[in-house]
């Protein structure tokens, strides 16, 4: 006894793989986001990578500048070679101070990084708990 699959449904198999193919890699390309340092971000132009990035620094002391009666910040981040303005209009995180380790995800418009998610991190604050806590075994 031998099984025939009919030539309709083997080409409707074929059509309905390809289709979910095509689906999933469209759906993997439109969440995948550039991780780059301010250096590699600023070093290729914004034309050359899609559009959508997250970029990781630091900011620089000095540089946050807070509107009265509006959300977000405009200051400078660095990795210690380049500086990137971005501007951020929602509302700060605790931990988003001069020195922070951010992370912003956005894009270059109009000479600055308009970032519509920002990650602040403030390991200082926690290294000295952890140094404190520490004690090395005999």
């Amino acid at each position: 006894m031998s099984l025939r699959v009919s030539p309709k449904i083997a080409i409707s198999l074929v059509i309905l793989m390809a289709a979910f193919s095509i689906l999933v890699a469209l759906s993997f390309r439109g969440t995948m986001v550039y991780y780059l340092t301010v250096s590699e971000f600023l070093s290729h132009p914004p034309s050359d990578l899609d559009g959508h990035f997250r970029v990781n620094g630091r900011v620089v002391p000095g540089s946050i500048t807070r509107q009265t009666g509006v959300l977000g910040a405009s200051f400078q981040m660095t990795d210690g070679n380049e500086k990137l303005p971005v501007v951020f209009r929602k509302e700060l995180p605790d931990t988003f101070v001069d020195e922070a380790e951010v992370v912003v995800e956005g894009n270059m418009r109009e000479g600055s990084f308009e970032a519509h998610t920002l990650l602040a991190k403030c390991p200082s604050k926690y290294e000295s708990q952890k140094k404190a806590n520490y004690s090395p075994s005999p």
